[in-house]
């Protein structure tokens, strides 16, 4: 991670760093990034844990994004601790992308998901992640979020399909 960061900024790509965090009724999510609002490479990282129950997984993922004038689309690649409280602590390697189209009076809406079959896993049979929702900016540097988050696995060795988040949140960010 260190070294990417050093290529990025080697690069001489002006790169805003950014930070979020989403609230949902069981759930909360903590983000950093750093070059995701730009056209370019991008890393980010992030940690979610169910409230309610302690399950919970995080990772860095590093991925590239298609500056289209008002849209954007990216593609990428994750590292995921898994943690979901039930038997299926491990790692997962998910890739997948999203998107995001700039509306009028500083809105946006945006998607994103990824996926790891069994061969991209350590510990369960697939990881699927998926976010969305829209946002707000009332001001460059700030960024308020409504949206949808949804993590959850097949587990493997006896261990049913379940969920380590799904639902809405609320979430504010800043750019720097």
């Amino acid at each position: 991670m260190i070294a990417l960061t050093g290529l990025l900024v080697a690069s001489g790509q002006a790169l805003a760093i950014g930070g979020s965090l989403e609230q949902g009724k069981n759930f909360t999510n903590l983000n950093v990034d750093m070059g995701k609002s730009t056209g370019g490479i991008y890393v980010e990282g992030n940690w979610t844990w169910d409230t309610d129950d302690g399950g919970e997984y995080g990772g860095a993922g590093v991925g590239y994004n298609f500056d289209l004038g008002p849209v954007m689309l990216n593609a990428g690649a994750k590292a995921v601790y898994l943690n979901p409280k039930k038997g299926d602590d491990g790692m997962a390697f998910p890739v997948g992308g999203g998107f995001k189209v700039d509306l009028p009076m500083n809105f946006a809406i945006y998607g994103e998901g990824y996926v790891a079959p069994d061969s991209m896993t350590n510990s369960v049979k697939n990881y699927t992640e998926a976010d969305g929702g829209i946002s707000w900016s009332p001001i460059s540097l700030v960024t308020l979020k409504a949206g949808y988050r949804y993590a959850g696995v097949d587990g493997k060795s006896g261990h049913p399909k379940h969920n380590i988040v799904d639902g809405a949140y609320l979430g504010a960010g800043v750019t720097f």
